[in-house]
């Protein structure tokens, strides 16, 4: 699926879409793993943590043999925690478990907007429903060509509100561990490097080939 490029005159020439496969390992881990899991990244990280918080609304196409799961992305600025006008529109694929026994990969198509469009009148002249909002808040740590996101989940439950959230995982926070895929037949060198990274890790949290089958029976 590609999107056509909407930016904004005067903010000099569009960003490039991103179109790629990623390796993915997700886990989740509570205050205290946290705060372990951060120590550690720092001092395994190529360079500092990024601020990672973004404003997330969550648009599907349903069809008897699929459904399409788009967001609008909005990221907040970590100097002064206001929201950028700016946004991304962001698909993520179908979660393929078959590639590689021990890793799930998936498509990612990221394509930049901004203030002076419309993507949510896009979208629905599309098809695409409005199904809810999220704000994503944490950090993300890069190892190599590894990036791993530690970040909390928070419900949006006044649309358009960032501030109007709810928790709805407690004291978890969510951890994925991502890397671009260059798999052929199942092969990739760089998955072994990510595979001993996350064993690394294993005492602080436990990452794990992304299920969507066994994420719907919870």
């Amino acid at each position: 699926m590609m999107f056509p490029m909407m930016h904004h005159q005067g903010m000099g020439p569009p960003k490039p879409q991103a179109n790629h496969q990623e390796c993915l390992l997700v886990g989740t881990v509570n205050i205290e793993q946290s705060r372990q899991l951060h120590a550690r990244l720092e001092g395994l990280s190529d360079r500092p943590p990024e601020h990672d918080e973004c404003f997330k609304t969550f648009y599907t196409m349903k069809s008897p043999n699929n459904t399409v799961k788009l967001a609008l992305v909005r990221k907040e600025r970590p100097t002064d925690h206001r929201v950028e006008q700016n946004m991304l529109l962001e698909y993520l694929g179908t979660i393929d478990t078959q590639v590689h026994e021990k890793l799930a990969v998936r498509t990612v198509v990221r394509s930049y907007v901004n203030a002076n469009t419309n993507p949510q009148k896009f979208l629905t002249d599309l098809g695409f429903k409005h199904d809810y909002e999220a704000v994503l808040r944490g950090k993300r740590y890069r190892y190599k060509k590894i990036e791993i996101a530690i970040r909390k989940v928070l419900k949006v439950t006044k649309p358009g509100d960032m501030k109007s959230t709810v928790d709805i995982q407690s004291s978890q926070s969510l951890v994925e561990m991502t890397m671009p895929a260059t798999l052929v037949a199942g092969n990739d060198p760089n998955i072994a490097e990510m595979l001993t990274l996350a064993e690394t890790l294993r005492s602080i949290v436990r990452l794990e080939k992304y299920d969507p089958t066994r994420m719907k029976e919870k």
